[in-house]
């Protein structure tokens, strides 16, 4: 049950932490220091889909194996809850936010329907980027306390 724990701990660690180090360092250094916006965010474009898939993997062992060693009393348990709900809004990333900014990005020039479209789809992508790093604080922070 320890190396369990400690497993979990390690790669939620992993995974929350490359979600704040990519989106809160990583990105505005880039948008900082690199004199070409499209530049700064096509690079922030591929630190963002590295860091989904990352959540994708660990998200998937963590579920995983948190059936397997509680099987359906894990059910009664917040944090896997809130690790489900992670997942979950990752693959919406993956999935369709990411794509379709690529692809509004693609085609936007001069169009003001797609200009407000990306700054549709950047703003809400923002927000849920900052839930998803919050949920995975607060698994994070928990993480010490067993679960029965």
């Amino acid at each position: 049950m320890k190396a369990s724990l400690a497993s979990e701990r390690l790669l939620l660690t992993l995974w929350v932490g490359s979600l704040c180090a990519i989106g809160y360092l990583a990105v505005p250094m880039a948008f900082a220091t690199l004199n070409d916006v499209t530049l700064a965010g096509d690079y922030a474009g591929k630190l963002f889909s590295a860091v989904n898939y990352l959540g994708l993997a660990a998200g998937s062992v963590l579920i995983i194996s948190k059936l397997i060693v509680h099987g359906k009393g894990v059910l009664n348990s917040w944090r896997f809850w809130v690790l489900l709900t992670m997942f979950t809004l990752t693959a919406v990333f993956v999935t369709y936010l990411q794509p379709e900014v690529a692809l509004v990005k693609q085609q936007m020039h001069d169009d003001t329907n797609l200009v407000e479209q990306f700054s549709l789809l950047h703003s809400i992508s923002k927000n849920l980027y900052l839930f998803i790093s919050l949920l995975g604080l607060a698994l994070v922070v928990s993480s010490d306390k067993v679960e029965s």
